[in-house]
């Protein structure tokens, strides 16, 4: 009888350990369920922008494509203009509404139906302007020649929506412009002197604008400058880590860096380094000056030392 009570000793602990497991399981099992179906909401809010942004450039390859068709039969039937007035006035009002839709991102499908609408009033048209034609001989030839144009410009739209996809990827960049470097002296008083004198030289006056960029997702950035040497060294505070930066995978020194709070407007943005001691002079030659920020090279320049 002792040795039963014992045995039931031993397996009510293992029940319950066995109860705790299965609950800590479990509670795994729900916490793995919910941060996959967080991943995946991540994932498709990504895939939705993505979406967007390329069903934008798909709808304006679209309607620039029905434009072209129309304006080169516009071209090419000038003297019948007169006649289609009021199929011109709609056609020019549903492109511009279409293309503020784009603009706004509206719903895709909308924009859809928007351009099969104009796609028919375009079509509409042709068919006025072929039932002219057919009245004239004359007409009847440009009708032949009109449809080569438009399938030549069916073809030319493959390499422009190709252009435009590359202008998009360069238009997201930021530039640096009207970069200048400033050698000077600074006075005891504070006031600087411009120079160009290795002897006289006490700092190094960087000034520039940051483009406009409407695509660019505005915030916080940081602007790195690598100042070289005309024997190639980099003019930099320090060589470990912490006056580093990376730039296409790879580690870099800087010479001064500045933090912005780009909002996607032109800032004009000034930054200098000044020489840590007195005893040494500047190197005569060519300096070259190199701005990045965002993995990009957004501007370089150069100054020349005299001795």
């Amino acid at each position: 009888m002792a040795l039963a009570n014992e045995e039931v000793k031993k397996v009510e602990p293992a029940r319950k350990g066995g109860k705790k497991i299965k609950v800590l399981y479990a509670i795994i099992v729900i916490l793995a369920i919910a941060l996959a179906f967080m991943i995946f909401r991540s994932q498709k809010a990504v895939m939705e922008r993505n979406e967007s942004f390329t069903q934008g450039v798909q709808l304006k390859g679209e309607l620039d494509k029905v434009m072209d068709d129309y304006n080169a039969i516009k071209s090419e039937n000038q003297d019948l203009m007169g006649q289609m007035a009021d199929k011109d006035s709609v056609i020019m009002a549903n492109k511009a509404e279409i293309e503020g839709l784009i603009a706004r991102q509206a719903d895709y499908n909308k924009i859809k139906r928007k351009l099969d609408l104009l796609r028919k009033i375009t079509q509409e048209y042709v068919v006025r302007i072929d039932s002219l034609v057919t009245a004239n001989k004359v007409l009847a030839e440009e009708n032949t020649q009109i449809k080569e144009e438009v399938s030549r410009f069916r073809q030319e739209n493959t390499q422009l929506e190709a252009e435009l996809q590359e202008k998009i990827s360069v238009a997201s960049e930021l530039k640096a412009y009207n970069l200048q470097a400033e050698t000077v002296r600074v006075r005891a008083d504070g006031k600087e002197v411009q120079t160009d004198r290795a002897r006289r030289l006490t700092r190094i006056n960087l000034r520039f604008t940051l483009s406009e960029n409407k695509i660019v997702k505005p915030g916080k950035k940081t602007i790195y400058a690598r100042i070289s040497r005309p024997d190639g060294v980099v003019m930099a505070l320090g060589s470990d880590d912490a006056y580093s930066f990376v730039y296409k995978g790879d580690t870099l020194q800087y010479t001064l860096k500045e933090e912005v709070d780009y909002q996607n407007k032109a800032m004009d943005i000034k930054m200098y380094w000044d020489r840590k001691t007195t005893d040494e002079n500047a190197i005569s030659g060519q300096y070259a000056v190199m701005l990045y920020m965002d993995d990009q090279e957004i501007g370089r320049t150069g100054f020349m030392v005299r001795e």
